[in-house]
């Protein structure tokens, strides 16, 4: 810690001092529903962080007619079809759940003939970009995962799924949640811009995959469950305090080279904290499905491999990137301070967003 700039020093001693929550909050990012079908009828529970349902009506609405316009947009973008018939909107209500949270309950008639299910939600590209909603559904006496979000807002009811195609679907999940977490994307961009030797790059990557494994199978496993009020901003503090120990090492100075490669030699400590955080912010999916134990292990498996998946890619495309920009001096000594800064201004654009819905 003693090579971190004081305000960085200060954000990871805050981030390594979080202790476990309470469980129950509501993620931004990230909905769950409860969805029933049988012949004839529709049912669904769906469950969102209020603040991101609330941004979708107009400021300045007391409680009471914003639930209710809340209710009105909820209800008219979320379609059910049975075969190719479209059913009826029965029923509507919304009432708040725990500390931060509005559930909608929908219900829908369907033609009695039809025994399979299609359900859009173009909803979600109105939410927080990279929502996902995770749907727990039921048919008959069976009950499956399944997961969408704004690039691909459909579900399509099918029926059991085999365990390797239920592995298939958390590893995409995994590898889609890493390439649409802007703010996992800016937190590796930034450890990543000061370059460095193949062993410091390991040591780096190595660490944060350690530390994010740990902690992602504590919370999916509901071990350790720190609230989502309390680790989104901490993710997003992450995110300022690489940028700003870049900046410090960045700074004009006859010993830049040395401060450089100095912060890039213990740049894995730094990394290895932050990653107990994001690990708790990539548990979300998993733990919001609420799925049974047995279940649960084969999607922590193949979710992490997602994670991790999607996390070499990007490391793989963006060092040697890097190494071939950073042979031109501009770029080392503008390019990289101007990049630093913009991350450092971004994360505290999130934190400032995330503090406020908290």
């Amino acid at each position: 810690m003693r090579h971190l700039a004081p305000r960085a020093r200060s954000l990871a001693l805050v981030l390594l001092a979080l202790g476990p929550g309470v469980a129950g909050a509501h993620a931004p990012r990230l909905s769950r529903g409860e969805w029933s079908f049988e012949r004839g009828r529709v049912e669904a529970r769906l469950v969102f962080h209020r603040g991101e349902l609330r941004a979708l009506v107009v400021d300045g609405l007391d409680e009471a007619p914003a639930q209710q316009a809340v209710l009105d947009r909820v209800a008219a973008a979320v379609k059910v079809v049975a075969g190719t018939e479209p059913c009826q909107l029965a029923e509507r209500s919304l009432h708040p759940v725990e500390e931060d949270g509005w559930q909608v309950r929908l219900s829908w008639r369907c033609s009695p003939a039809e025994a399979r299910w299609k359900v859009h939600l173009p909803l979600l590209a109105e939410l927080s970009p990279g929502h996902t909603h995770l749907a727990r559904v039921t048919t008959g006496d069976e009950t499956v995962e399944r997961v969408a979000r704004a690039s691909a807002p459909d579900l399509d009811i099918e029926g059991h799924l085999t365990v390797l195609q239920a592995a298939g679907r958390f590893y995409r999940l995994g590898v889609e949640h890493i390439f649409t977490g802007w703010d996992h994307l800016a937190f590796l961009l930034a450890l990543l811009l000061l370059g460095g030797k193949l062993r410091h790059l390991v040591a780096i990557v190595s660490s944060f995959t350690l530390a994010h494994s740990v902690t992602l199978a504590l919370a999916a496993l509901g071990i350790v469950v720190p609230p989502p009020r309390v680790i989104e901003p901490a993710i997003a503090a992450s995110v300022v305090a690489v940028a700003a120990e870049n900046l410090w090492a960045l700074r004009p100075g006859e010993d830049r080279a040395a401060r450089i490669r100095d912060a890039v030699a213990h740049r894995w400590r730094l990394t290895l904290a932050f990653g107990l955080v994001h690990g708790f912010g990539f548990a979300g999916a998993l733990r919001e499905l609420e799925l049974p134990r047995a279940a649960l292990a084969a999607g922590l498996v193949s979710f992490n491999l997602g994670v991790e998946s999607g996390q070499l890619v990007l490391v793989a495309a963006a060092v040697p990137l890097l190494a071939v920009l950073a042979r031109f001096r501009g770029f080392r000594l503008a390019g990289v301070p101007v990049l630093s800064l913009s991350i450092a201004v971004l994360g505290l654009l999130w934190l400032g967003q995330r503090l406020g819905t908290s």
